[in-house]
């Protein structure tokens, strides 16, 4: 029967259907290829990213990213704090937007109207009514122009507001509860920095959006549905909406997985960022190594940008793929069936039925506009898909930034710190007193408490690697009898005044402490604040252009930051008293005073920046002061002039430094012997004649 058939088409005919059939045979194999290099390409995304998940694998297991319900409610979780309630200035300019959506289909209904009747009349001829419909269309063009500016206005100020509530509500809760110590050193959030900058903002421009590219191509639909129902009917439209409805699930079943993919990006792209922060801030570290550690870092660099930019080429080549299958059957083949709906319902007509040329060119012109608007509106919303997964991957982003910085932030800071200091920083893991499994050694229980005065009962130390270091340290720092802690490196010095600090986790023993503001801490690295020299001194109050700037209700809000009283003479003349005691008088007459405004940590040498650091303690005047080896950068005599100055001032003293010199400044002295045998510290006293205990 076959053969019989194939006898009774013409030469032509055979060979149109063995062109088909080569062609159809050919696109099977091309689509098995294509989706062979789809799925290799997916691998080798999962492999490129294998290093930055392996960074993570500690860390509770990452949801999968999808347009499902956890990111429906995580998405829900983002709008209550952009859109804090209907009465926000984010709900009015959502409401803005809105109108503006309204009127500009409403106005692209009306032009198709006027474009109709132009073309009607041209074909006709008749220019007068020609040119009046000319008119009003360069009239209603004005509005036009500006509903379409102020769509673009709108989608920008809104995506303003939203990055702005986001950030704000974000670094109120990171720069609570040392979140951002817990985040950074305590690695609680990788990538903190990329996350509350970049995320943010990708998040808050794919929201705005989205907004537009989903409510206007609703309403094109509705509305120009019900325009074109007057001339083609519901049932001819119908046809079309299967089509597409029919096609929306074809591209769903193609479509790669963007959330995944947008998240990877940013994940790897995070990691490029920190690979260059890291060799900017060890710069002069490797600098001394170089070469050939320069060459070193280029090789990390480049490691990170391969992988960066391969990952994307690979996003790029599926998103290619995808386009193409979009394009053809959203775009072009979307056309064909449109006007196929329109012409079919003319062409069964009785050509005395289908009216004259002037109706028909009309009825077409006004009828295609609207089809091509509706299709366009259509298949933004079939390919919304595309914009809701890219959406999904910022979504996940940002969530996950909410929810760790919220988690870092709130509840017990120390239990906090316990968790991830054991997690991350810890290469082994310790056994506190109270945990559920025994320790080695019995260990009192971990008690931190308020008090008048800094004392040590019973602490127990152990280096991040598990050595033990320290056992048993008992001593106390009563007002006015300053305590020195001496011993070699690695002996458990800086990790007591962590621990003191609440940085790291108390692992036994119990720790008191003075209330809040009774401590002040000076590092062997001085904070310098960006502002001026003196903002240096006021730290940790605001820069003074900060706090000038601040809005009166966020200032009734940091209340407690608003710091000294004092007129500005008479600050002037404290800052030149403090100024003076650390010998740094003459930073005034080498810039412009106290205003000054410049690169501290470049202008200054190490031992300025820590003279600067003492001059900031003799203002704040504190009772207590924790001194972390603050004035190793500074000479020998000039050292013994900056205790000097904290004895003066009545500042009680718990320091870690080195030079004798220094133990006539202190009544105890406890030394640390490092050894890690017996309790690994000792206590001389200090009297009159240093005789010791």
């Amino acid at each position: 029967m076959g053969a019989a058939l194939l006898q009774q088409l013409t030469p032509a005919q055979k060979r149109t259907l063995a062109a088909a059939i080569f062609t159809g045979g050919v696109a099977v194999a091309g689509g098995h290829s294509l989706q062979n290099e789809v799925r290799r390409a997916q691998k080798e995304q999962q492999r490129l990213c294998a290093e930055v998940e392996q960074k993570e694998s500690g860390k509770a297991k990452r949801p999968k990213v999808a347009v499902d319900e956890v990111f429906a409610r995580r998405l829900c979780t983002i709008l209550r704090i952009c859109v804090p309630g209907i009465l926000s200035a984010e709900s009015g300019l959502i409401g803005i937007q809105a109108c503006l959506l309204l009127s500009r289909t409403w106005l692209t209904d009306y032009i198709s109207r006027i474009e109709a009747r132009a073309g009607r009349y041209l074909i006709a001829q008749n220019f007068p009514q020609f040119a009046r419909l000319l008119a009003a269309f360069a009239g209603v063009a004005i509005p036009a122009a500006v509903v379409n500016s102020g769509l673009k206005y709108m989608q920008k100020r809104i995506q303003i507001a939203f990055q702005r509530r986001l950030s704000h509500h974000l670094h109120q809760q990171y720069c609570s509860n040392r979140a951002y110590y817990a985040a950074s050193t305590l690695g609680g959030l990788t990538n903190a920095d990329q996350r509350i900058t970049e995320d943010v903002e990708k998040f808050a421009y794919n929201i705005s959006e989205l907004y537009s590219y989903t409510f206007k191509p609703l309403l094109d639909v509705i509305l120009f549905t019900r325009s074109l129902s007057r001339s083609m009917g519901y049932k001819g439209q119908l046809a079309l909406y299967v089509y597409y409805l029919f096609s929306a699930g074809a591209l769903r079943k193609l479509s790669p997985p963007l959330a995944l993919m947008t998240a990877q990006e940013s994940s790897l792209s995070g990691g490029f960022r920190a690979a260059h922060q890291r060799l900017v801030a060890h710069a002069e570290e490797v600098a001394y190594n170089d070469p050939p550690s320069g060459a070193a870092e280029q090789l990390i660099l480049n490691q990170h940008l391969y992988r960066l930019l391969r990952h994307n080429k690979l996003s790029a080549f599926q998103r290619f793929v995808q386009q193409v299958f979009d394009g053809y059957f959203v775009k072009y083949f979307a056309s064909v069936v449109a006007l196929l709906v329109y012409a079919a319902p003319i062409y069964f007509k009785e050509p005395a039925q289908r009216g004259s040329r002037d109706d028909i060119t009309q009825d077409y012109i006004r009828s295609m506009r609207l089809l091509q608007n509706t299709s366009k509106g259509v298949g933004d919303l079939v390919l919304v898909y595309k914009r809701i997964t890219g959406l999904a991957g910022h979504t996940s982003r940002v969530a996950e930034l909410l929810e760790q910085v919220k988690k870092l932030s709130s509840g017990d800071a120390l239990t906090t710190h316990r968790e991830l200091y054991l997690r991350n920083v810890s290469s082994k893991e310790l056994k506190f007193s109270g945990s559920e499994e025994e320790p080695d050694e019995e260990l009192p229980p971990a008690n931190r408490q308020e008090g008048n005065v800094i004392a040590f009962d019973k602490v127990a130390l152990n280096s991040p690697d598990g050595t033990a270091l320290v056992r048993q340290l008992t001593f106390s720092v009563p007002y006015g009898q300053s305590v020195m802690i001496m011993g070699p490196n690695g002996s458990g010095k800086s990790s007591l005044f962590r621990v003191l600090a609440g940085l790291w986790p108390l692992q036994a023993g119990s720790i008191t402490v003075p209330g809040e503001g009774g401590m002040f801490y000076l590092s062997q690295r001085p904070y310098l604040v960006t502002g001026s020299l003196r903002d240096q001194l006021l730290y940790p109050q605001p820069p003074r252009l900060v706090w000038e700037k601040t809005s009166k209700a966020t200032k009734a809000k940091f209340a407690h930051l608003a710091g000294v009283t004092l007129g500005e003479q008479e600050l002037e003349e404290q800052l030149d008293t403090c100024l003076e005691a650390v010998e740094l008088d003459y930073l005034l007459t080498r810039g412009k005073g106290w205003d000054q405004v410049q690169n501290w940590s470049e202008t200054l040498s190490g031992g300025e920046k820590q003279r600067l650091a003492m001059a900031r303690l003799l203002f704040h005047n504190p009772t207590y002061a924790i001194l972390d080896e603050c004035t190793s950068a500074v000479s020998a005599d000039g050292e013994v002039k900056l205790y000097g100055a904290c004895v003066q001032r009545g500042i009680t003293m718990l320091s870690i430094a080195h030079r004798p010199a220094l133990k006539k400044f202190h009544s105890t002295i406890v030394h640390f012997d490092g050894t890690q045998a017996g309790q690994g510290w000792s206590i001389e006293k200090i009297e009159g004649d240093k005789e010791k205990e």
